[in-house]
C-alpha cells in the first residue's frame, strides 16, 4: 500500500483553510495526510517535526509573510526540496514574478477552482515523486560508476613495478570521466630482464569505454599466461593479431544482428635488457624514441583491433629497437594529441607533441610530466576536454 502523502496548508485566515480542506474532501482524499498552520511562524515550525512533501502557501500573512517563509525553507538544505504552491489573492504579475523567483513550483490565484487546485497538486507530487525517482537512479547510478573506477585503478600497473625495469618513467592517466577507455599494462615476464607495456584506447569513454578495458584485460592475462609457460619468442605484431582475432569472436562482431562494433587502438611494447632490444608493434598508436639525442617516430599500422571492418588476420608490422645506447621511449594515445583548444579551437597535434618532446627530451621525467600536463592544460584552455588522456614515458638501456 502506497505511503499518505503530507500536504500543509499555510493561511492566516482559518476560512481560507476550511474552504481548500472542504474542497480536498469532495475529492479523494484517501492518498493525503492535511496539515494546516495559521502563520509563516507556524509553517516553519510544522516542517522541523513532519516530513512534508508539498506546501500550499499564501503569500499576504501577518508576521512572516509567504516570500519569507519560501525564502527560508528554499534555504534549508533538509526542506529546499519541498515543492510550494502559493495560493494568494495577488494576481498582478510582479507578484507571480516574485514568487517564481523565490522558487514557488505554481501559482494558483483566489478565488481558485476545486478542479484546479486538485490537478495542479496531483501534477506537482507526481513531479517531485519522479524527481525523487530520479535522484535515487542518479546515485545508484553514481555508486556503481565509483564502483567501477575501483576495480579499474586496481588494474593499473603499480609505479614501483616500473621501477624494477626502467631507470625513469612517468605516467599521465586521465580519464575523461570518473572511468574511461584508455588504460596502461605493464607486466613482468618470464625473469627480471622481460617486461610488456601496452597502450590502450578502448572504444568510447566513460561506462562503455571501462567495459571494454576490463575485456581487454583479461585477454591480456591469457596472454601473459601463455608467454609466461613456454619459451617461445615474444611478438608484439602476435599479440595485436591474437587480440584482434578473440576481440572479435568474443564481441560477436561477424554477426550482422550485433549492433555493438567496440574494438581498440594501442601500441604494444616488448623489452628484453639481457638481449639488448626493444619491439613494437602498433594498432593505429606509434612509437615515440628519442635515440642519440635525435626525436623519433614509428607509425603504428592503420588497422584497429577488434571492430567489425577489422581483418581477422591482418599482419601488424612488428619493429625492433637495438637497446646498445639509452633510448626514450614514449607511447600515447589519441586524446592528448586530438584535444583542442588555442584561439581557433584547432587539435594540439602529433607535430606540437614531437615539438615539446624535443625541447624537453633532456630533463627529467617527472619535469617531462609536468611540462606535458601543464603545456596541453594552457592549450586548452575553456575548451572542453574531448577524450581520456594516456601517456607512457620511459628511459630503457
Amino acid at each position: 500500500m502506497p505511503l499518505k502523502q503530507n500536504i500543509l496548508i499555510v493561511d492566516d485566515e482559518k476560512s481560507n483553510i476550511d474552504i481548500v480542506l472542504n474542497l480536498f474532501s469532495l475529492t479523494d482524499t484517501s492518498n493525503y495526510n492535511l496539515f494546516v498552520a495559521l502563520s509563516g511562524e507556524k509553517a516553519l515550525k510544522a516542517v522541523e517535526k513532519i516530513k512534508i512533501d508539498l506546501i500550499l502557501l499564501d503569500i499576504i500573512m501577518p508576521g512572516i509573510d509567504g516570500y519569507e517563509v519560501c525564502r527560508q525553507l528554499k534555504a534549508n538544505e533538509k526542506t529546499k526540496n519541498i515543492p510550494i504552491l502559493f495560493i494568494t489573492s495577488s494576481t498582478d504579475e510582479a507578484s507571480i514574478i516574485k514568487a517564481y523567483n523565490m522558487g514557488a513550483v505554481d501559482y494558483v490565484t483566489k478565488p481558485f477552482r476545486a478542479v484546479e487546485l486538485m490537478a495542479r497538486v496531483k501534477i506537482n507530487l507526481e513531479l517531485q515523486s519522479t524527481i525523487g525517482e530520479l535522484e535515487a537512479l542518479y546515485t545508484n547510478l553514481q555508486d556503481s560508476i565509483a564502483y567501477a573506477a575501483q576495480i579499474q585503478n586496481a588494474i593499473i600497473p603499480q609505479s614501483s613495478l616500473f621501477d624494477k625495469y626502467f631507470d625513469e618513467h612517468f605516467v599521465i592517466w586521465e580519464p575523461k570521466d570518473t572511468v574511461g577507455g584508455d588504460i596502461y599494462l605493464f607486466e613482468e615476464l618470464r625473469n627480471d630482464d622481460e617486461c610488456l607495456l601496452m597502450v590502450i584506447d578502448c572504444t568510447g569513454h566513460g561506462v562503455a569505454g571501462a567495459f571494454v578495458t576490463m575485456l581487454v584485460k583479461a585477454i591480456e592475462r591469457e596472454i601473459i599466461g601463455a608467454i609466461v609457460a613456454t619459451q617461445n619468442d615474444v611478438s608484439p605484431a602476435r599479440i595485436l593479431q591474437y587480440f584482434n582475432k578473440i576481440m572479435k569472436k568474443l564481441l560477436k562482431q561477424e554477426d550482422a544482428n550485433t549492433y555493438a562494433n567496440s574494438g581498440f587502438d594501442g601500441g604494444v611494447v616488448y623489452i628484453n635488457k639481457k638481449e639488448k632490444i626493444l619491439r613494437f608493434a602498433g594498432a593505429q598508436i606509434p612509437f615515440i624514441y628519442v635515440e642519440d639525442s635525435k626525436v623519433k617516430i614509428i607509425q603504428g599500422n592503420r588497422h584497429s583491433i577488434g571492430y567489425k571492418k577489422s581483418q581477422d588476420d591482418y599482419p601488424f608490422d612488428e619493429h625492433t629497437i637495438n637497446l646498445t645506447s639509452p633510448i626514450y621511449g614514449y607511447l600515447t594515445t589519441d586524446g592528448y594529441i586530438d584535444q583542442t583548444g588555442g584561439e581557433n579551437g584547432f587539435m594540439f597535434g602529433k607535430k606540437n607533441l614531437l615539438e615539446l618532446i624535443e625541447r624537453h627530451k633532456d630533463r627529467s621525467f617527472q619535469i617531462q610530466k609536468e611540462l606535458l600536463i601543464n603545456e596541453l592544460k594552457e592549450y586548452q584552455g575553456k575548451h572542453e576536454r574531448k577524450d581520456d588522456i594516456a601517456i607512457v614515458g620511459f628511459r630503457v638501456g
